[in-house]
């Protein structure tokens, strides 16, 4: 944990649950941050209307959901300087995709673990976030019945939220092998696309799209750059050594393994003709069967 004495960040922690309200102060407080609990959006679109300065907003979802206009009040009135955390999100509602419209930087589960609150308040805090409209754009909306579909430029901070958003996606009701498997094909095939497909091009974007069936995910990754042959893309795992010495020789640093990796991840892969779309295609493990209710007949 990065120690903010020296420059003391604002930070407006917003939750109507006075004991965890009084939770997270003390965390945040005892990290060496000033900390400002408040029990409503109002309260702190007030006090920054009044001029007070807030680095980072700590949000709880129960003070969004269905307030969203009044969301949006509390962050023209904070200014564009300050960041926002979002927990407790319902993934698949509206709230949650209109706080992704609206730059928030983190998602974060509940109950909030104080060690990933810390980390990612030193992400939010430090450089790897940008404060700009234009770096933190991402474009959530639902194109088509029961798909969510995020849109990206390709910086890095971009990608990171594409990540977290994804990860709390796949938090709820799904086995914890299946949850680590379509996160870490959504990290690679994400920096496949921002990194090999579009070239790190900020006016290039990535699309990222997601659906839930009762037995299935799919998820969908496209980016804007010239495509490729996955058939063509040798496997590294076959002669790590040979891989490193050709790819050095052609100037490129070490690559390939997501294309393979991703293969071992999910259950279908298949690429568009271009090659710059990747659909993946994960099956759930059917449901335990309800365990018998007890004979309780005498």
């Amino acid at each position: 944990m990065e120690d903010w004495t020296a420059r003391q960040p604002m930070l407006f922690v917003i939750e109507e649950d006075a004991a965890e309200q009084e939770n997270l102060r003390q965390a945040l407080a005892d990290a060496n941050m000033t900390v400002l609990a408040l029990d409503g959006i109002g309260a702190a679109t007030r006090l920054a209307d009044a001029g007070a300065a807030c680095d980072l907003l700590i949000v709880a979802a129960t003070a969004v959901e269905g307030r969203e206009d009044e969301f949006d009040r509390l962050l023209t009135a904070a200014g564009d300087k300050s960041k926002v955390i979002v927990y407790g999100l319902d993934p698949h509602g509206e709230a949650a995709l209109h706080c992704l419209n609206r730059g928030a930087c983190d998602f974060l589960p509940k109950p909030l673990d104080h060690n990933t609150l810390f980390a990612a308040v030193d992400t939010a805090l430090g450089d790897e976030f940008h404060a700009d409209p234009d770096s933190r754009g991402i474009v959530a909306q639902r194109p088509v019945l029961g798909w969510i579909e995020l849109t990206a430029s390709s910086r890095l901070e971009q990608l990171r939220r594409l990540e977290r958003f994804s990860e709390m996606l796949f938090n709820s009701s799904l086995p914890e092998k299946v949850r680590e498997d379509l996160q870490l094909a959504v990290e690679e095939v994400g920096r496949n696309a921002v990194e090999w497909g579009n070239r790190f091009d900020p006016d290039k974007q990535v699309h990222v799209s997601y659906i839930r069936f009762e037995d299935r995910i799919v998820i969908k990754v496209e980016d804007e750059g010239e495509g490729f042959s996955p058939e063509a893309v040798p496997d590294p795992t076959a002669d790590p050594v040979k891989s490193l010495k050709e790819r050095a020789e052609l100037g490129k640093r070490p690559g390939g393994y997501g294309v393979y990796l991703i293969q071992k991840l999910v259950d279908e892969v298949v690429y568009s003709e271009k090659g710059n779309t990747v659909l993946m295609i994960k099956y759930l493990p059917a449901p335990e069967p309800a365990a018998a209710a007890e004979d309780t007949r005498t």
